[in-house]
């Protein structure tokens, strides 16, 4: 009895306990509601601290979600947007985990909503994408027509915001469907679609008693911004202003938070810039920067400092630049739209997010070099064209350097977890964004679609909270200036000439780099500089488009040449190239050094007689380059696909071929499956894969095949591969969708994600045959030289001055195709010395039998 006795003291004491802890919670956010200050905020953030190690029922964990949604609420109010997602995210995780399966809370209103919001806010637009579907998929399930209202107005200005506007119509489209939306909600959906349609250039139409009233002071904020949206469509920007400033007064009145009323102040800022009053346009940009750093002083410019991740700040800061005389001025306010920027990507954790944000950056880089290429122009001092190649280096294949940053990291401390669950977060979020991605093709019901979707969110939430601890254990500087010193050494060392591009919208920059003298070049992107290009890229849709029409081709792919001032480099042997944009897409190997009227190939000045070149992503990693002298062995990875349409015939012999001149491990036929390739992938230091390779499209992405499956660029992002070469005897394995400043997401770059050091790869379909003869020779130069840049180069000039292959096969669509990225490696040395003395001796011998001969002795 007086153990039963003290059992249920027991319980009682500790259901007290737990009851005890749930309200001591609500007691705290009961507290600071109450008074809602810093010094609250800090005696909150102290009793979080508390309560989250004591933590045990369910009620516990739905008190504490509250309280961390009160914060999120109050934070979000006070413009304290990072910290606001932070709390959003950690009471959306908790929720999940520990409460759902219990009770039912408004998760969507009190959390989903505004964190879609703040993701947008700070230009996190694909988890803000995958948070708004996430709710309207619960809003569905639910049968909540509100909540879906509100995910469709949210998702067709997320969709607005980054340019899709069609995407912008569709939802707002679904939204308007809903017979339970508000007027209110009706019109807003209607505004977007209009504004969308506006950029469109469709016919806008918005109803709003039957028509837009002409006399908009009476009208709705909707109406006035259609309006006003259409007045600037027009560029009537004196009636513009006047709408704007009733829209003004209105919005004035109903908005409380610093951010958005800054946002009116900026987009006043942009009106009276488009009217050509600079004066005016200062002082509201001054007006939206007091908002957001009260103690700001108009007199200086902000110290960094004083900013924070808030997208408003970047508004603010071009639009300064942009108004300004002073040059160096203009540069100085776009480097802090750049730091502002930095901040707002630091916790982008997908690959698709960080490419969004990249895009946004270019037309800014572009302003800038524009700038420097002015005040280089008119210096005799060559810092302004080191500071352009250190800003388009900056963001130039940003994504693949950090991801490649990430795994060497890994490589150096392989028995991390904090690096080991890392990555294994990243393979997973690629998995699933996979999935997601071709969910319109699957058999995915609804509720596996929000499954995914709400592991995806809890994978960018994990990541983004192991990144703040990995960056402060090892101190990464991932925004490090690019190391002039380590680039003269690196070009010293290889012999090498660095020519690195930027493309943009006005123009295409170039900058050059030699172990003596740099130099800064400006071609316009007119009409037809940009036909030029695109001309040339497209005698490579066929193997005719050359032969057709032999002079025009020699003519273009001169003119080419200079329009692109590789003239500048014509005595420069090795060459490192930085392409961009559409000069990815161009086999600089078959360009033409001078004119030519000549129409027999094999006489034909190409650029690869002349030069040895090797191109890369961006300086940085050819810099870091670590490439070793190995003894190369091959897997090699032949399909065959025998008995099919798709049969590569040729692909046995430049098996048998590689076989001969290099230790070999072949996968033929039924053994070239995906599984027995990654399972011997890194016990190799060159991976051969003879087979087929797609571009991809919107909907698939760049992949190449095996016997049994492909494998794609999004699933390759996911390995860990160390090979010296990866050698890609296919199709268009270079060819893929173009991100602005990441490069081109081809299968080739899916192996540099992948950990390859070096890859050649093909633009475009290429003949079967031909490639079997190139790879042939390659590996036969490459037996003998150990130089993967000299094999490349060698090929290809084998092939041109093979006398058994008729003229018309010598046309550079047969042989041009291959591009190395990487780095150079130097020839075997012994193998030259053993040469050179071969020759010697034989000069000996037969300078001895002539004297024997003259002499009879």
């Amino acid at each position: 009895m007086k153990n039963h006795l003290l059992i249920l003291c027991f319980l009682c004491f500790g259901s007290v306990f737990s009851q005890t802890l749930e309200n001591r919670i609500y007691e705290a956010t009961d507290a600071f509601n109450l008074t809602k200050s810093t010094e609250a905020l800090t005696t909150l953030n102290n009793s979080i601290t508390s309560f989250e190690a004591q933590l045990s029922t369910t009620d516990d964990y739905l008190a504490f979600v509250n309280l961390l949604l009160n914060k999120a609420h109050y934070l979000k109010a006070n413009n304290n947007n990072t910290k606001a997602i932070n709390s959003y995210e950690k009471a959306f995780l908790l929720y999940n985990n520990k409460v759902a399966s219990v009770y039912k809370y408004n998760i969507v209103d009190y959390c989903l909503i505004p964190l879609g919001v703040l993701y947008n806010e700070i230009g996190d637009h694909t988890a803000a994408e995958n948070i708004i579907k996430t709710y309207i998929s619960l809003a569905e399930k639910n049968k909540n027509n509100t909540q879906r209202v509100a995910g469709a107005i949210n998702l067709s200005r997320l969709y607005q915001t980054i340019g899709r506007h069609q995407l912008a119509i569709d939802i707002a489209n679904y939204g308007l469907n809903i017979k339970q939306a508000s007027t209110l909600q009706k019109n807003k959906l209607k505004l977007i679609k209009s504004r969308s349609e506006a950029r469109l250039n469709k016919k806008a139409k918005f109803i709003n008693n039957g028509d837009i009233v002409l006399n908009f002071k009476t009208q709705s904020i909707e109406a006035l911004e259609l309006a006003y949206e259409i007045a600037i469509q027009k560029k009537d920007y004196v009636l513009a202003l006047k709408i704007f400033k009733n829209l003004k007064g209105l919005k004035t009145n109903v908005l409380s938070s610093a951010n958005s009323l800054s946002k009116i102040y900026i987009e006043e800022a942009q009106l009276y810039l488009l009217l050509k009053q600079p004066e005016d346009t200062k002082k509201s940009l001054k007006s939206a920067l007091k908002l957001l750093i009260p103690n700001y002083s108009s007199k200086a410019m902000p110290l960094e400092t004083d900013l924070y991740p808030e997208n408003a700040f970047i508004g603010i800061f071009d639009l300064f630049a942009e108004i300004q005389t002073n040059p160096k001025k203009a540069i100085e306010y776009y480097n802090l739209s750049f730091y502002v920027s930095d901040l707002l990507t630091e916790n982008i954790t997908s690959q698709e997010g960080k490419l969004i944000a990249l895009n946004e950056k270019r037309k800014r880089s572009e302003e800038s070099l524009n700038l420097l290429y002015y005040l280089q122009n008119n210096s005799d001092d060559t810092k302004y064209t080191l500071e352009a190649l250190q800003l388009c280096e900056r963001y130039k294949a940003s994504v693949l350097k950090e991801t490649i940053s990430k795994k060497n990291l890994l490589k150096e401390h392989p028995k991390d977890s904090l690096l080991i669950t890392q990555q294994k977060l990243l393979n997973n979020q690629g998995q699933i964004i996979n999935k997601l991605t071709r969910a319109p093709f699957t058999n995915f019901t609804e509720d596996q679609k929000l499954e995914l979707r709400e592991q995806l969110s809890s994978i960018n939430i994990e990541l983004k909270d192991l990144k703040s601890i990995i960056n402060k254990k090892y101190t990464t500087k991932s925004k490090a200036s690019l190391d002039i010193l380590k680039l003269n050494t690196k070009l010293i060392k290889d012999q090498s000439t660095l020519v690195n591009y930027f493309y943009g919208k006005n123009a295409l920059y170039q900058i050059i780099v030699s172990d003596k003298a740099t130099a800064f070049n400006k071609i316009l992107l007119n009409d037809v500089n940009t036909k030029a290009i695109k001309t040339f890229i497209k005698y490579f849709d066929n193997p005719s488009a050359i032969n057709n029409n032999i002079s025009k081709y020699t003519a273009d792919a001169h003119s080419l040449y200079k329009l692109l001032k590789l003239n500048e480099v014509k005595d420069k042997k090795n060459l490192i190239i930085i392409p961009d944009g559409f000069l990815n897409f161009i086999p600089f190997d078959a360009l033409l050094t001078t004119k030519t009227e000549s129409k027999t190939f094999g006489n034909m000045p190409f650029f690869v007689k002349f030069h040895t070149a090797v191109f890369n992503s961006n300086i940085s990693l050819y810099i870091k380059d670590n490439s070793t002298k190995v003894k190369h062995s091959v897997l090699g990875v032949f399909p065959v696909f025998k008995n099919t349409s798709q049969e590569l015939i040729y692909s046995i012999d430049e098996a048998k071929n590689i076989k001969k001149k290099i230790e070999s491990t072949l996968l033929m036929r039924d053994q070239a499956t995906k599984s027995n390739f990654l399972k011997q992938a890194n016990e190799y230091s060159i991976l051969h894969i003879s087979t087929h390779g797609t571009s991809g499209d919107f909907f698939e992405p760049a992949q190449i095949a095996f016997i049994d499956q492909p494998i794609s660029t999004t699933e390759l992002y996911g390995l860990n591969l160390n090979p010296e070469l990866v050698v890609l005897s296919a199709c268009e394995t270079g060819v893929g969708e173009i991100k602005r400043g990441e490069g081109v997401l081809s299968i080739a770059r899916g192996f540099q994600y992948a950990g390859a050091k070096r890859i050649l790869y093909s633009l475009w379909q290429i003949s079967d045959l031909s490639t079997s003869q190139i790879m042939t020779s390659f590996y036969k130069k490459l037996y003998n030289s150990k130089s993967i840049s000299y094999a490349n180069q060698q090929s290809k000039l084998d092939y041109i001055n093979n006398e058994d292959i008729k003229n018309l096969k010598k046309s550079p669509y047969y042989w041009s195709a291959f591009t190395l990225y990487g780095s150079f490696d130097k020839v075997n040395e012994t193998n030259n010395l053993w040469l050179i003395i071969g020759l010697s001796l034989v000069i000996i011998v037969l300078l001895l039998w002539l004297f024997k001969r003259k002499n009879g002795k």
